[in-house]
C-alpha cells in the first residue's frame, strides 16, 4: 500500500499494519521453520538409521545412527550430537552434516539425538509442553544409552567418545560433561565439540569475577537471528532458572577440573559470544582442561545455517572438521 508523500519523513517507518500481523511470531510458526525442508542427498560413504533410545519412565526417544557404508571387523570411534533451538524447537536433521563428516572423515560411528514427545515427524520433549530439565533429563538418558549399547552400535569408545551440540544442544553436552566427571561414568568422554553454546542464561547471574567482562549480552542484543527479542521469546516457555548449573554450566559447583578435550567455535556478533569465551577461559585456566578456540569475527548465531552458501559458512565447517579432527587426536593420545 503506498502512501502520500510527506515531510515528515519519520513517519515513513510506522509498520504498514498487514505487515505487522503478519510479522507476529508463534511458536507454531517457529516450530514450522525446516519442517517441509526436502530430504538433502545421502552420502555414499554413510548409512543412516533411526531408531528409539529407552527413556527413564519407560518412554522412548529418537535418535539417528550414521555409521560407514563399508564393513569393518575394528570398532569406531563414538560421537554423539545434540541439535540447539532454545528447548522449544529444532530437528534431528541439523546435526546431519557434523554427523555424516564424522563418518566419512574418521570412519565413526555418529548419533544424532532428538528430543521425546511429537514435533512434525520427529520425537521431541520440548518447552512449554515438557517442562525444564525434562529436555535436559532425555539427553542425559539418551547418552547413557548410548555409552552402555556402544557394542552394539559396533564402536569402541576407547578410540573416542565425544559429544557434541550447537547452542542449546551445546549448553545441555557442556553440562553432561559435567555430570559424566562427577558420577564417575565409563567410558570416558574423550572430547567436547561445541559451537555458539550458552555457559549461563544472563550475566546478573553471575559472580563478580565473570560479570563485569561479559561485553556481548548488551553490545549485540539487537543483532540478527538471536537477540534480546528472541530471548525473552524462549524464555517465556522455558521459564529458566539464572542460577541452575544444568542451563548455566559455568557456575557448576564443583568446577571445571577433569573435564574433556573442548573444541569450541564462537560467532562475533553473537549475544551469547561472551558467554562461550569466558566459559573457554574457564575451562582453560582454573581446571587445567585442553582447548581449541575458533572465532567467527563478526558474524550471528546460527550463521552457517542461516547462509549456508557463504565463505564464511564454508569455512565453519572446515574449521569444525578440523575441530573434531583434533579431538580424535587427544582421544589417541590418551589411550
Amino acid at each position: 500500500m503506498t502512501v502520500p508523500y510527506t515531510k515528515d519523513w519519520a513517519s515513513l517507518s510506522k509498520l504498514n499494519p498487514e505487515f505487522e500481523a503478519a510479522s507476529v511470531t508463534t511458536l507454531e510458526m517457529l516450530r514450522s521453520v525446516g519442517a517441509n525442508r526436502p530430504p538433502t542427498p545421502l552420502w555414499p560413504e554413510v548409512l543412516e538409521k533411526d531408531i528409539q533410545i529407552p527413556l527413564r519412565d519407560g518412554s522412548s526417544n529418537s535418535a539417528r545412527v550414521y555409521s560407514p557404508s563399508s564393513p569393518s571387523t575394528t570398532g569406531k570411534p563414538l560421537a554423539a550430537f545434540a541439535f540447539g533451538g532454545g528447548y522449544i524447537t529444532g530437528r534431528l536433521e541439523a546435526e546431519e552434516e557434523n554427523c555424516r563428516t564424522w563418518v566419512k572423515k574418521f570412519g565413526g560411528v555418529a548419533v544424532s539425538i532428538g528430543y521425546r514427545g511429537k514435533l512434525s515427524d520427529i520425537i521431541c520433549r520440548l518447552a512449554p509442553e515438557h517442562a525444564w530439565p525434562g529436555p535436559h533429563e532425555d539427553m542425559y538418558d539418551a547418552v547413557k544409552w548410548i555409552a552402555s549399547n556402544y557394542k552394539e552400535l559396533d564402536t569402541d569408545p576407547s578410540k573416542a567418545f565425544v559429544l557434541g551440540g550447537t547452542s542449546s544442544g551445546g549448553t545441555t553436552m557442556m553440562a553432561i560433561t559435567h555430570l559424566w566427571r562427577d558420577e564417575n561414568r565409563i567410558p570416558l568422554i574423550t572430547g567436547l565439540c561445541i559451537s555458539i553454546p550458552m555457559s549461563y542464561h544472563t550475566p546478573s547471574a553471575l559472580p563478580e569475577k565473570y560479570s563485569h567482562r561479559d561485553l556481548s549480552y548488551e553490545q549485540n542484543k539487537d543483532a540478527p537471528v538471536f537477540n534480546e527479542i528472541t530471548g525473552n521469546f524462549i524464555d517465556s516457555f522455558v521459564k529458566p532458572d539464572p542460577r541452575d548449573p544444568l542451563r548455566c554450566p559455568l557456575l557448576w559447583p564443583t568446577g571445571h577440573s577433569n573435564l574433556p578435550p573442548m573444541y569450541m567455535a564462537i560467532a562475533g556478533a553473537d549475544r551469547w559470544r561472551d558467554s562461550g569465551l569466558i566459559y573457554e577461559e574457564a575451562l582453560r585456566e582454573e581446571g587445567g582442561v585442553k582447548t581449541k578456540l575458533d572465532i567467527f569475527g563478526g558474524l550471528i548465531h546460527s550463521f552457517w545455517g542461516v547462509f549456508p552458501a557463504a565463505e564464511f559458512s564454508k569455512e565453519y565447517r572446515r574449521k569444525a572438521e578440523e575441530g573434531l579432527a583434533w579431538l580424535l587426536e587427544q582421544s589417541r593420545l590418551n589411550e
